[in-house]
């Protein structure tokens, strides 16, 4: 085996304490969720998995502070989203760019705690012109918010240096960035009647919270995964029950041991499988698999125009602070 293939299989491996963190975290969350689709509903039970994805992130940080933050936004967001959805198009466009936004001044710096509030807006949208009822949406978010704060309180963390704080300015582009890419999705899916938006906002805003330079590697590392997902998808989806629900099992635990180890490459790798494996649809396996494919293609084309538009913008206001500068200087001396 050469270096190089040695490499690749060892990028693979996770420490035990992710793995066990992972184990705990969705057999938890299985029983949790489980029961309350049984009890109550598939609202509830779809509210505490979608707040559970947004607050995945707060695993690795470890600010209390921080995490309570992301948890009151989360609740934020749901009500939000499941008071606009009745409103219709343009009222949820709005609010779209008041999330964006806000998620934008939210960011700590690295850590994108936050990177898909504009999803869960959508989703939660979704519930309430489906004529789901609040209390039922409450309580699932609840549910995903103690979760969460629950298994975060038993994450296994990296010592490292605190995070650079971002400025305001840098916030407030990040979240305009995103507002945009945010509503020509929306728009994007309106026109081409594309049933499945939440996918392309879930990549678009993954590939635009990092730093430009790390953007274009994270969208190739969003397309590869998710192109080797769909293969491995398809194959599995073949075999005999239970095997797919196994499968889908298994790979939302690496999934969760992945990301919270910082191994994004991977997180793809397993993510697109447990999706894919564990969404019930009337259509074949390999159609929501290109579905899959599809919007991600469409969300990196448009978190990689809005990114090289910040840039430029970025680039013109050093430009013109740079020339305003020595004209500053000049009447310093005269005065």
């Amino acid at each position: 085996m050469s270096a190089r293939q040695d490499g690749f299989w060892r990028s693979f491996a996770l420490p035990w304490r992710s793995v066990l963190f992972a184990v705990a975290a969705v057999a938890a969350a299985v029983l949790v969720l489980g029961a309350s689709r049984v009890w109550i509903g598939p609202n509830t039970t779809h509210a505490g998995f979608l707040t559970m994805l947004l607050l995945l992130g707060i695993a690795r940080v470890p600010s209390w502070s921080s995490r309570l933050i992301a948890a009151a936004w989360a609740f934020a967001v749901a009500m939000l989203g499941f008071f606009v959805g009745p409103l219709g198009l343009w009222a949820t466009l709005a609010a779209v760019v008041a999330v964006s936004l806000v998620q934008g001044l939210l960011k700590l710096g690295e850590i994108a705690i936050l990177t898909r509030s504009p999803v869960n807006l959508l989703a939660f949208a979704a519930v309430g012109e489906g004529g789901g009822e609040l209390w039922q949406v409450l309580l699932g978010t609840v549910l995903g918010t103690g979760l969460v704060l629950a298994a975060a309180a038993f994450a296994p963390i990296k010592t490292r240096e605190a995070d650079h704080a971002a400025s305001v300015r840098d916030r407030l582009d990040y979240g305009v960035a995103t507002a945009v890419g945010a509503v020509l999705i929306v728009l994007f899916a309106e026109v081409t009647g594309f049933d499945y938006a939440g996918w392309m906002m879930l990549s678009f805003c993954v590939i635009l919270a990092v730093s430009f330079d790390a953007q274009f590697a994270r969208a190739a590392d969003r397309v590869a995964g998710s192109l080797a997902g769909v293969a491995a998808t398809v194959l599995f989806a073949l075999l005999p029950a239970p095997i797919p629900v196994v499968v889908a099992v298994l790979c939302l635990v690496a999934s969760v041991a992945y990301i919270q180890a910082g191994k994004y490459r991977q997180f793809v790798l397993f993510l697109t499988p447990g999706i894919l494996l564990s969404t019930s649809s009337e259509l074949p396996v390999w159609v929501l698999g290109i579905y899959r494919i599809e919007a991600v293609l469409v969300a990196a084309a448009f978190a990689v125009l809005c990114s090289l538009g910040l840039q430029l913008l970025q680039r013109r206001r050093l430009r013109a602070v740079g020339a305003a500068a020595p004209l500053t200087g000049q009447r310093g001396e005269v005065s």
